[in-house]
């Protein structure tokens, strides 16, 4: 080290020449070096930074309300816990079948060729509409509602059944067409049964 390079340094240092330094060898010494390294740094916030922060805390609880909302109205859970879609009512033809048409036997192995398969809860009837909240989805589709469009005396339709307020039914379709023929039906613990057999529960 220059003399000139010493000077400027020791121009630079705050301690008086006199005063007697304690040498880096000795215990207090390296304690003090120990909480010197071990002790976390504390970062000032910069210049304006606590002005911006009201703005951002303020975006970030709009974001929050708009995940909470929009969770809340995309999902809907069912009684087993399977989410279904908020989505538009999926709507259906249940104008019955030809009373010519011969009907295929009921059995699980046919009502797993279905399209479409779900269990519902008849919310209202209003005039050729029927609409079922959907409690499970079986099969071909995910909204929360199902309506059903029929003529006016659906039940005296071949294998027929009326729609009642608040009763549960198990519904197939096939190419927007309501199944009948046994394969769709109100909601026994039999009929859910052979759904859940040949869908899977």
């Amino acid at each position: 080290m220059t003399d000139e390079l010493r000077n400027r340094l020791s121009r630079l240092d705050p301690m008086a020449s006199d005063v007697p330094a304690e040498p880096v060898t000795t215990e207090s010494s390296r304690q003090l070096l120990e909480d010197i390294m071990t002790t976390p740094t504390v970062e000032q916030p910069e210049s304006g930074t606590l002005n911006k922060r009201p703005w951002l805390v303020a975006v970030a609880a709009v974001a929050v309300v708009i995940v909470a909302i929009g969770a809340v109205g995309l999902l809907a859970r069912d009684g087993g816990g399977d989410p279904i879609a908020a989505t538009p009512p999926l709507e259906l033809n249940a104008g019955g079948e030809d009373p010519m048409a011969m009907c295929i036997a009921f059995s699980v192995e046919e009502l797993a060729k279905m399209q479409t398969a779900f269990e519902g809860t008849v919310t209202s009837v209003d005039g050729n509409t029927v609409t079922l909240d959907v409690g499970t989805w079986f099969k071909g589709g995910d909204a929360g509602q199902v309506a059903l469009n029929a003529p006016q005396g659906l039940e005296a339709l071949i294998d027929g059944f009326p729609f009642e307020v608040g009763s549960q039914y198990l519904i197939t379709a096939w190419e927007g067409n309501v199944n009948y023929c046994g394969f769709s039906a109100a909601s026994t613990p039999e009929m859910r049964a052979a759904f859940e057999q040949a869908f899977g529960s």
